[in-house]
Order: structure tokens, then C-alpha cells, then sequence
């Protein structure tokens, strides 16, 4: 009897369930590794899924591409304005620091995304 309700007590129609925590419902909005998987393990089969999973879900990094450079525009902007207006230099290089780090995932997206367009099958 594989429909009958969860063990948790909420039924599977019931719009009363309990929601997902902000904090799950942010981490998921910013962080995109989680929407994809590692082409490196298992069977070949499995790789060959994974990969083609991959290439299904790259039409959402360029969403999390935009996120993450306003990211790093918001890091560099705050950057400049505690280092010129205010004179604070050890708060505008941690904001620089965290800039450049936010820049970089937003590459690393960049060519994800390109790798995945251009090359239709790995394997």
C-alpha cells in the first residue's frame, strides 16, 4: 500500500503542511551546486544520467549567473563607500575579499553554463 499518507501525519493534498524554512528557501535561491550532479561517480550509465541531468538544468545558471554578480556589485558598491565616505579600511577589505570570492563563483557559473551549451554529450 504505497498511497496511503506519510508516516508524518500530513496528508498528501493538505495545504496546512508545515513550510520550508526561510533560511532552506535563501540557501536554495543563492546556492545553484545543489541542482546538479557530480559527473565523476558510479557506472557509466550513472555518469552519462548525471551529465545529461546537468545539461537539462543549465538553463537556470544564468539566473543564479545574474544573482551572484549583484552580489559582488552590492560587496564592491559597500567596498568603496566604507573605504571613501566612512575611512574604514578593514570593513571595505573584507568587503572587497568577499566581492572578488562572490566574482569568482559567478565565473565559475559562466563557464559551467558554456561548457554545458557547447559540448551536448560527454560521453
Amino acid at each position: 500500500m504505497s498511497r496511503d499518507a506519510p508516516e508524518s501525519g500530513v496528508e498528501p493534498g493538505d495545504l496546512t503542511a508545515p513550510a520550508e524554512p526561510f533560511w532552506r528557501v535563501w540557501w536554495r535561491f543563492i546556492w545553484p551546486f545543489l541542482y546538479f550532479r557530480d559527473c565523476t561517480r558510479g557506472s557509466w550509465l550513472e555518469r552519462v544520467q548525471s551529465y545529461r541531468h546537468n545539461r537539462l538544468m543549465r538553463r537556470h545558471l544564468p539566473g543564479f549567473i545574474l544573482k551572484w554578480l549583484v552580489f559582488t556589485a552590492f560587496f564592491f558598491t559597500f567596498g568603496h563607500f566604507f573605504d571613501d565616505a566612512a575611512g574604514l579600511v578593514i570593513p571595505a577589505a573584507c568587503c572587497f575579499v568577499t566581492g572578488t570570492w562572490t566574482g569568482v563563483v559567478s565565473v565559475v557559473l559562466f563557464i559551467a553554463w558554456g561548457w554545458l551549451e557547447r559540448f551536448p554529450e560527454l560521453y
